[in-house]
């Protein structure tokens, strides 16, 4: 069974509540804006979770956001190798025609 959550606006959390929430973002892979939707129902946050994370002693240094491109990077790996492998080539040729 599913717990079901109430949504409220943000200035009206207790202190448990924020700490419970907080408490999820940093444990979860979910960004701040999921996790402040989920519980408020606002698409913004307007940074409130991170004014949270400060006034509760929270380390606001943590990671809390997922990067915005593709983690399997090997196809740029890839690219920038075949670039160097013509530069070794034509830097071979260009020593032994001198």
């Amino acid at each position: 069974m599913d717990k079901k959550i109430i949504q409220k606006r943000g200035k009206y959390f207790t202190v448990e509540e924020k700490h419970k929430i907080v408490q999820e973002l940093i444990s979860t892979q979910c960004t701040k804006v999921e996790i402040w939707e989920k519980y408020t129902g606002e698409e913004q946050e307007h940074g409130q979770l991170l004014r949270w994370m400060r006034q509760l002693g929270y380390n606001t240094g943590i990671k809390t956001r997922r990067p915005n491109f593709v983690s399997n990077l090997y196809p740029m790996v890839q690219k920038n190798r075949n670039q160097t492998e013509q530069l070794t080539m034509m830097m071979n040729y260009l020593i032994t025609c001198n």
